[in-house]
C-alpha cells in the first residue's frame, strides 16, 4: 500500500531517484535503472513502516530483529580506553543503530544536527534514545569528548550527507565527482580516536537486520589527510553496488556538487 502511494501516486522525488541512479550506474540500461528504483521504493516503504513499529517494540523484540555481528571489535578498543568513531551511511535501516547500547558495555552517542521541524525533531530524538543511545549535537562533540576523556565511548556519525562549503572534500563516488563531509575524520584525527565503518544489512527476506563493523584505522592521528573519508566512502560504495536498493536515493546528494 505504501509502495503504491510513494511510487505510483505521489511519485515521491521520482525524478531525483532516477537521476541519481542513472548517474551512479551509467553502465545500466533504462529498464535496469527503473527496476532498481522500484526495489528502492519497496524498501523505502518497508523502512517507513519499521520506523513506526520501533515506537512499540521492546528492547527484547528489537534485539531479535537486529543482530550485531562483531561487537567484540569495539569492546577490544574500549578495553584500551580508546574513543571509537562509527561512520555510517544512509544505507539499510540506519535508525536501527539505536539498539547498539544494548549490545555494548559502554556509552554510545549519536552525533546529529537538530531537524528544522521541531515536532519531528522531538519525535526522532525520543525514538533514537529509547534504548540508551545518547544524543549529542555536532557543535558540542569535541568539547564533550575532551571533558569525558577518562570515560571513552562510541560516537556515531552518519557521514554521507551533502557537506557545507567549509567542511568538504571532493572525490569520485559512484562514477561522479562528489563533495563528501569530513567532520568525522577531522574529529578522529584531532582526538586520535579509533574509526570503524558500520553497515546495516538485511539478514533474510523478513524484517531481520544485522549490524557489522569494519576497522578503518586505529591510528587516526597518523593517517594522511582524507584517507579516513576515502576509506569510508569506498566501503559504502561497495555495499551500495552489492544491493543498491538499500541506499537513500531520494536524497538530493549531489545538489551542491562543486569541484
Amino acid at each position: 500500500m505504501l509502495y503504491f502511494l510513494f511510487h505510483t501516486i505521489l511519485r515521491y522525488r521520482f525524478a531525483v531517484v532516477m537521476q541519481n541512479l542513472a548517474r551512479s550506474f551509467p553502465e545500466r540500461s533504462y529498464e535496469e535503472i527503473n527496476h532498481i528504483a522500484g526495489r528502492f521504493y519497496r524498501y523505502f516503504s518497508h523502512m517507513f513502516l519499521e520506523w513506526l513499529e520501533m515506537v512499540l517494540l521492546s528492547e527484547k523484540q528489537m534485539k531479535k530483529r537486529v543482530q550485531v555481528n562483531n561487537a567484540a571489535l569495539l569492546e577490544h578498543y574500549h578495553a584500551q580506553q580508546r574513543n571509537i568513531i562509527i561512520m555510517l551511511g544512509h544505507y539499510g535501516n540506519w535508525e536501527y543503530a539505536n539498539i547498539l547500547p544494548s549490545y555494548l558495555s559502554f556509552d554510545v552517542h549519536a552525533v546529529f544536527k537538530p531537524l528544522s521541524n521541531r515536532l519531528f525533531d522531538r519525535i526522532m530524538r525520543k525514538l533514537r534514545s529509547r534504548f540508551g543511545l545518547k544524543l549529542l549535537s555536532m557543535d558540542k562533540v569535541v568539547r564533550y569528548m575532551h571533558a569525558n576523556r577518562q570515560r571513552p565511548g562510541a560516537y556515531i556519525f552518519v557521514s554521507d550527507q551533502s557537506p557545507s562549503q567549509e567542511n568538504r572534500f571532493t572525490m569520485d563516488f559512484l562514477h561522479q565527482p562528489t563533495n563528501v563531509i569530513t567532520g568525522a575524520e577531522r574529529i578522529a584525527k584531532k582526538l586520535d580516536a579509533v574509526v570503524v565503518y558500520a553497515v546495516i544489512n538485511k539478514r533474510d527476506a523478513s524484517s531481520h537486520w544485522e549490524i557489522s563493523f569494519s576497522l578503518i584505522t586505529d591510528q587516526a592521528a597518523a593517517t594522511p589527510e582524507h584517507a579516513i573519508t576515502k576509506t569510508f566512502s569506498e566501503f559504502l560504495e561497495q555495499d551500495i553496488r552489492r544491493s543498491p536498493e538499500y541506499w537513500l536515493w531520494s536524497h538530493r546528494r549531489w545538489k551542491n556538487n562543486r569541484s
